[in-house]
């Protein structure tokens, strides 16, 4: 399983996903900010395979694979209540009501 660490500055930041081992290191960031009323935060991704492939061809067609791993494991550390609303490139991490 891949590790991530979340970088806050101020109100948005970055979230590396982290792959392998110390000499194997593969490392995607995700842009992030965060929200307003229900919406906690807002993560950014690639729209679309080939602009995935192109960036991380360690990571070719694996773009919403390791997206969901992300968002899972930043919901999981940071919103626990939240739910996950997916988006064209974003993915919205929003309060239960």
């Amino acid at each position: 399983m891949a590790k991530i660490k979340i970088i806050q500055k101020g109100r948005s930041g970055t979230i590396q996903y982290i792959e392998g081992g110390l000499f194997n290191k593969k490392t995607y960031e995700f842009y992030w900010e965060f929200g307003g009323a229900d919406t906690v935060a807002m993560i950014w991704f690639p729209k679309t395979n080939a602009e995935w492939d192109k960036a991380y061809p360690w990571a070719i067609g694996r773009r919403m694979d390791i997206v969901k791993d992300m968002a899972e494991q930043v919901r999981k550390q940071k919103s626990p209540t939240s739910t996950l609303k997916w988006e064209d490139g974003i993915v919205l991490l929003v309060s239960k009501s």
